[in-house]
């Protein structure tokens, strides 16, 4: 038996296809059924016809061995060896393979997306840029972004890219307005993102919009704008029509004793006295103005018969002072959870949106906070990461592309260190800590916005937002104060 390949070597460009005559003889001196069968990889893409020879003595018959492989990225470009394996019916003992060499031409196929096309917030967006390599060759590809929009700030995150061929890789970045909208209707920023391979293939253009809207709706700028009508419409009323009331009714004489109100004054209970008689303070020359004895009982004594009611009421009793309505600055802490992990901001990356995790304690920037207490019982919670004439990051809940109210990151508070004096923080930035029931140490910390407590996923891992449940111990957390 004799086998022959033309070409041995054959060219074909992925999509097409090429055809190799396989050339058989029967060398032998009986009739003979040759098969023919492609193996090796581009065996998947090999048709034989016919696959089978039936030869006298001493003839020589040809088969038609074509190659299709596929426009994708299972046809990987370069040289693929093959064989053809031929096996005789009579003589099996007496197989024959002969090898050749297929090679693939290189294409280049990169496509992209944005997800979303189109995002929504009042001071920030979050994209992801998709870059899938349908190429049968790896390749790099640059991403960068332009805006004619002076308003609006685009920041990447991953401007280079590394695809193999059939994968995908995502590029993460921030589109950012540089002013806030107050009122009014949304506004619309437009911005291009330019995909460039660094070998075959087109650069690819998409095209993002970013929706501003605004920080307080329009149904309450008109809810505003209604009640400022009707208080002003309602004052023109009442002082343009006057009304006067009488009345004949004529009131019963009181004894000018009775027309002042009673003051009660209770002084703190004064120390026991010693055995020795202490002296008698000497008069003041305003006793009219000085606070009057401690009574005895819970009532005043009566006025002595005579007693003159044109006296000078008693002065009033000295309030007890009330919580500070402004914010009060803690020591220096670190976060710690029930697993001896601290509150990291990753990486020391002291950015708008940088996700929060939990690593091992080291006492670093980016392990302080500074707890901003207030009034009414909420907490802010600042990084201590940069100084602050860097910004001031504070810890909150992610709103504006976290359906889910899960992801928790840092971000402007949009008024420095004197909107944190000033509580000017939004809901979503402000937290309760709620104490452990038979546990001295930890606590949960609730966002006021979402009711959801702060929750950690391990050790090295993102923190997250989960129902409040005191027994669950990844949502355990305390403040240790350097």
């Amino acid at each position: 038996m004799w086998v022959d390949l033309n070409p041995v070597t054959a060219d074909v460009e992925p999509g097409a296809e090429t055809t190799v005559a396989v050339t058989v003889r029967n060398t032998g001196d009986i009739v003979e059924e040759y098969h023919l069968q492609a193996t090796g990889d581009p065996g998947q893409w090999a048709a034989i016809e016919p696959q089978t020879l039936r030869l006298y003595p001493g003839t020589t018959g040809t088969a038609q061995l074509t190659f299709t492989p596929p426009r994708s990225a299972e046809a990987q470009a370069g040289p693929q060896p093959y064989a053809v394996k031929v096996t005789p019916r009579e003589d099996r003992e007496n197989i024959h393979a002969i090898e050749g060499l297929l090679r693939v031409a290189e294409f280049a196929d990169l496509r992209a997306e944005l997800l979303p096309a189109q995002t929504r917030g009042w001071h920030r967006g979050r994209v992801k840029l998709a870059v899938d390599n349908y190429s049968n060759v790896a390749t790099s590809a640059a991403v960068a972004t332009t805006t004619t929009n002076s308003n609006l700030q685009v920041d990447i995150r991953t401007p280079a890219l590394r695809l193999q061929p059939g994968r995908a890789q995502f590029s993460k970045f921030t589109v950012r307005p540089a002013r806030l909208l107050w009122f009014g209707t949304k506004a619309r920023h437009q911005y291009n993102v330019t995909v460039t391979p660094s070998g075959l293939g087109q650069p690819v253009s998409l095209q993002g919009t970013y929706m501003q809207s605004a920080l307080l709706p329009r149904w309450l700028q008109r809810l505003l704008m209604f009640l400022s009508a009707a208080a002003m419409a309602i004052l023109a009323l009442w002082f343009g029509i006057h009304p006067s009331f009488a009345t004949s009714a004529q009131g019963s004489p009181q004894p000018a004793a009775n027309t002042a109100p009673q003051v009660i004054v209770i002084q703190p209970t004064p120390p026991a006295s010693s055995s020795s008689p202490s002296p008698k303070p000497a008069p003041t020359s305003a006793p009219s103005h000085a606070a009057p004895p401690a009574p005895t009982t819970s009532k005043p004594a009566p006025p002595p018969a005579g007693h003159s009611t044109s006296a000078p009421p008693p002065a009033a009793p000295p309030t007890s002072s009330s919580p500070p309505k402004s914010a009060q600055i803690k020591t220096t802490n670190i976060l710690n959870s029930a697993t001896n992990d601290s509150v990291d901001v990753y990486q020391n990356n002291f950015t708008d949106g940088q996700q929060i995790d939990l690593w091992d304690t080291l006492h670093n920037d980016a392990q302080t906070w500074t707890v901003w207490v207030y009034a009414d019982g909420s907490i802010v919670i600042q990084s201590n990461d940069q100084p602050e004439s860097a910004g001031t990051k504070v810890l909150q809940v992610d709103q504006n592309n976290d359906p889910t109210n899960t992801d928790v990151d840092i971000s402007d508070d949009w008024n420095g260190v004197a909107g944190l004096q000033a509580h000017l923080t939004v809901d979503f930035q402000q937290w309760t800590l709620t104490s452990i029931p038979g546990n001295d140490t930890y606590g949960v910390l609730k966002n006021k916005k979402t009711g959801t407590c702060l929750a950690s996923s391990g050790a090295h891992g993102w923190l997250t937002m989960a129902p409040c449940n005191t027994g669950d111990q990844a949502q355990w957390f305390w403040l240790f104060a350097l």
